[in-house]
């Protein structure tokens, strides 16, 4: 009994150990793996056995070839979800197998076939491992004071370690499958309470405060994996990929967002740019669109809608994606326009140039407020989609890696040409206009994981809280034809707070919730919130000091009130006239 034991746990690190080999895709980042965690995996691995093997003790060897191929498909699912969001593969990744899909040409062939050869060669070996212990395993006899065993043994690691379940270790240190599992242990943090009032529902009055001219046009516009190179040294280019970009912040209220996003998770900043509300409180990796605004949620679109502004949200891309159809919807846009709105684009994507045409239009037509979500920049940056010839000059030992990061150079150029196109075109227009532009997420460079590190865009050691922040930074700009109330400077800022900001400039009444986020953001001086740290005076904190947990619970406050029944219904909007998927009328 006891030797068969023994045969089945080596089994077990040995395909843990490979299966981490795949996620990962080398042996030093093994060195990251946390041992108290991969003794864990082995034990929940044999418990997940054992009912199996007491049922039938001749097919043993089965069902470790069972196991070690889920395992190996777990790894490989993670190894792509750490190359595009450095983060790892959760069950909520099940319930968007549609929209994975529909990217999946962005995977890199050639790292993909590496990847599928790696796994059946050792898929291959741990089925000749696992039918060499058939005799062995033929004459086990697990019984009930054994199962016990192993049982309590799991409970006392679990009261042990499960405080770090929540995902306060990362991927790299927790393996493959506690992480996985981790993610039923991360529910929704906000408080859902009915409230009978309506108190504080119009809590704060700046009518006096209003501009007696003409409300201005609002333009938001998230630009796709949109970043600022030249933090690298502009000597590392033949030329700026971004001048106009860059004579612009001297002029306007730029920013440098911290988001939750990397590589991919667009509607994770789409949503706290929208509603001011954090993703932090849902479980990680959650489209929070996709799931929980089941209702009427206030939004800059409700918001101002309240005030007489008509919207259109405008994104080039498939209407069912993330059930953005119904979530516009239910934030109180009037009409979403998608691809469909779009005709004869030539390249992979709807060009940015294309974008600021449909923009402009809109405007044309009476809408008051036009958010565009961009896709021109979107990954794989396998092909040249536009005219310039911008080179990084720096060293990169990946070349394939170097001609993608060139091809994405050559697409942010594309998006500063279209950027000063449409300020130019909105400057003739001579309406009161506030434009806000950001990027959603750093993008992932050829399926290349190391990318940032190897051209030292981030010092950070890799799956530090540092190397994360680094990561989640994009950059972002408030710009009017009139005389700004924001001042000209470069700060710092979390998304969630930027819809303050632009509302502020605007004029209008808003929410006291963002008020109230606003104040406790800049009273305690936070640049940066996310799940497992904060920036605090530029000092990070991790999620269990005083300072992160003080702060969390005040701002999950605020979160709760606004996700609650009634407490701000008055700013939310249901359109009973909503169109979408049609170009504008």
């Amino acid at each position: 009994m006891e030797k068969n034991l023994i045969y089945i746990t080596l089994f077990s690190l040995i395909v843990i150990l490979i299966a981490e080999y795949l996620a990962k895709g080398s042996l030093r980042k093994l060195l990251y793996l946390n041992p108290l965690y991969i003794l864990l995996t082995i034990i929940i691995s044999i418990i997940l056995m054992l009912p199996i093997l007491v049922l039938d003790q001749d097919k043993t060897w089965l069902f470790m070839i069972f196991y070690a191929l889920v395992m190996l498909i777990l790894g490989i699912a993670n190894k792509i979800k750490i190359d595009y969001r450095q983060n790892g593969f959760t069950p909520i990744d099940l319930l968007i197998i549609k929209e994975a899909t529909s990217m999946s040409g962005a995977l890199n062939k050639r790292a993909m076939t590496i990847l599928f050869v790696k796994f059946f060669l050792s898929f291959a070996g741990l089925m000749i491992l696992a039918f060499s212990l058939k005799g062995q395993n033929a004459i086990i006899n697990f019984n009930f004071y054994y199962v016990l065993a192993l049982g309590i043994l799991l409970l006392i690691f679990y009261i042990v370690a499960g405080p770090s379940f929540n995902f306060r270790l990362n991927v790299y240190k927790t393996g493959v499958l506690i992480f996985f599992l981790s993610y039923f242990r991360d529910p929704v943090k906000l408080d859902k309470r009915k409230v009978k009032t309506m108190a504080k529902t119009v809590p704060e009055n700046i009518k006096d405060e209003l501009d007696p001219g003409e409300k201005p046009d609002i333009i938001i516009i998230q630009s796709e994996s949109f970043s600022d190179p030249t933090i690298l040294g502009l000597d590392n280019f033949n030329q700026d990929p971004l001048p106009y970009f860059h004579s612009l912040k001297n002029e306007v209220y730029s920013f440098n967002m911290s988001t939750r996003a990397f590589g991919g998770g667009t509607v994770n900043t789409e949503f706290e740019i929208i509603t001011g509300l954090s993703t932090v409180f849902f479980p990680r990796d959650t489209t929070v669109f996709s799931r929980y605004i089941t209702r009427p949620l206030p939004s800059v679109a409700s918001i101002l809608k309240k005030q007489g502004y008509s919207s259109v949200l405008i994104h080039p891309y498939e209407s069912w994606y993330y059930n953005r159809v119904k979530t516009y919807h239910n934030l109180g846009f009037d009409k979403f326009i998608s691809n469909k709105g779009f005709k004869n684009h030539k390249n992979r994507y709807v060009s940015d140039e294309a974008v600021s045409k449909k923009i402009l239009e809109s405007l044309e037509k009476g809408y008051k407020l036009v958010f565009a979500v961009t896709m021109q920049n979107h990954t794989p940056y396998d092909q040249v989609t536009a005219n310039h010839d911008i080179r990084y000059l720096g060293k990169l030992k990946n070349q394939e890696t170097k001609e993608h990061f060139n091809n994405y150079l050559s697409g942010l150029k594309a998006t500063d040409d279209s950027l000063k196109e449409l300020i130019t075109a909105l400057k003739a227009r001579r309406k009161n206009t506030i434009l806000l532009f950001y990027g959603d997420h750093l993008p992932i460079i050829n399926q290349d994981p190391d990318f940032y590190s190897n051209i030292s865009w981030t010092k950070s050691k890799l799956a530090s809280k540092e190397y994360y922040h680094d990561l989640s930074i994009s950059p972002g700009f408030i710009w009017t034809n009139y005389d700004s109330t924001n001042q000209n400077t470069h700060t710092s800022i979390d998304s969630t707070m930027v819809i303050y900001d632009l509302l502020k400039e605007s004029k209008l009444e808003y929410p006291e919730y963002l008020s109230g986020l606003h104040k406790l953001f800049t009273e305690e001086k936070i640049s940066s919130f996310h799940r497992d740290f904060l920036v605090k005076e530029e000092k990070l904190f991790t999620w269990d000091t005083f300072e992160y947990q003080e702060f969390y619970q005040k701002v999950r406050k605020i979160n709760s009130d606004v996700f609650s029944d009634n407490i701000y219904k008055h700013w939310s909007h249901l359109n009973n006239d909503y169109k979408w998927d049609q170009e504008a009328p």
